[in-house]
């Protein structure tokens, strides 16, 4: 390990930067996402990849931004061998879901397979609980190549409290010293490092591209599983575009228990759009809906001061994306986009009204994310 060894590192991100290309916006989000790359990646290589003394990495939150993070839940994973024994316990706070899975692979990115998925509510488990699971020896089996733990925690209600907490501890190996530094492992750690972040840059970038193939703008394409998603959950996306005198109206017809989220995210970066401080997203438990039960969602660039606005930031481009969780049919969605000054039959929301719901917002996040 010499300076030669730090400069090709640097080199290779210095290419990723010269790739970046688009209008002015999407070129300072580009070299905003790649910094945001660089530093989240480096941050997991430096201390989260030794599977001997597993911790966990929380690689998408309102800092770490890629792959279409979901603004209802925090993601986090764990370097594991599948060789090892390790326990993962915790508090389940105010999350009211988990979704565990252990993973074949270097990321998600990368060619990730799903080996196991365990789901919070699957274990009786409930928001305020503790848990403890085992995984290897006599607890959940590991395939002999498992390379990672990814863990999804839920928090629909947006409620202002502590969030969950999870600790992994391999047991096996407890009590011994990790090896001394050596150059070939500070080497390494950069290779592991510049390897994520070109495969996350050039496989997200395009991502939207690839999935809106041939798609109609402001038209959402047929609900869809994600393999290498959450199981058993399905999407449906729609490229939007709009002018400030109109809306994108989204029907939905959820039952009453159905889970469901929508979303919107910039292109092509695929990263969430400010959910903290404005209402880019909302789900089940946060929506309005209408005596018969439907959901109208109104995706716009200007506040039309009803319920269910999405705010697109003033972006004339977003991409819109919808959840369902374990539906039992494949749902529906109706779209269509009218006229912003239309809207006199939705149920209006004052200005008060506004800054209590993104009050909500800010103070859930502050909780949600406080370390």
């Amino acid at each position: 390990m010499n300076a030669d060894d730090w400069r090709a590192f640097c080199d290779r991100l210095a290419a990723l930067g010269d790739e970046i290309d688009g209008d002015d916006l999407v070129r300072a989000e580009g070299y905003r996402h790649l910094a945001n790359q660089v530093a989240c990646w480096l941050t997991y290589s430096l201390g989260h990849t030794d599977a001997a003394r597993p911790m966990f990495f929380r690689s998408s939150d309102p800092v770490y931004q890629w792959g279409g993070p979901n603004a209802d839940q925090v993601a986090r994973r764990a370097a594991i061998s599948g060789d090892g024994v390790y326990r993962i316990s915790g508090s389940m706070g105010t999350c009211e879901e988990f979704v565990l899975q252990v993973k074949r692979g270097a990321s998600q990115s990368g060619g990730a397979e799903i080996d196991t998925e365990i789901l919070a509510s699957s274990l009786g488990l409930r928001a305020g609980d503790d848990f403890e699971l085992l995984l290897g020896g006599d607890g959940i089996a590991l395939a002999p190549d498992a390379t990672f733990v990814h863990v999804r925690d839920y928090y629909f209600d947006w409620k202002a409290g502590p969030p969950a907490t999870f600790v992994i501890e391999r047991l096996d190996t407890q009590g011994d010293a990790p090896p001394a530094l050596t150059a070939e492992r500070v080497a390494a750690m950069l290779d592991t490092a510049a390897g994520e972040i070109e495969h996350s840059m050039s496989f997200w970038s395009g991502y939207q591209d690839r999935m809106l193939a041939g798609q109609a703008t402001n038209e959402f394409g047929g609900p869809a599983p994600a393999g290498r998603g959450v199981q058993d959950v399905l999407y449906s996306h729609a490229p939007v575009s709009l002018g400030d005198h109109e809306a994108l109206i989204v029907d939905l017809a959820p039952d009453s228990d159905q889970q469901w989220d929508i979303q919107l995210y910039n292109r092509p970066w695929y990263e969430a759009l400010d959910f903290r401080h404005r209402v880019t997203c909302l789900n089940h438990a946060l929506a309005h809906r209408s005596d018969d039960g439907r959901v109208r969602i109104v995706i716009a660039n200007r506040d039309p001061g009803c319920v269910n606005w999405l705010d697109t930031e003033g972006r004339t481009d977003v991409l819109a994306t919808i959840r369902w969780w374990h539906p039992p049919t494949v749902p529906t969605v109706d779209h269509e986009v009218v006229a912003l000054d239309s809207l006199a039959d939705l149920p209006p929301v004052d200005t008060a009204a506004r800054r209590d719901e993104l009050r909500r917002r800010t103070v859930h996040t502050a909780w949600r994310y406080r370390t």
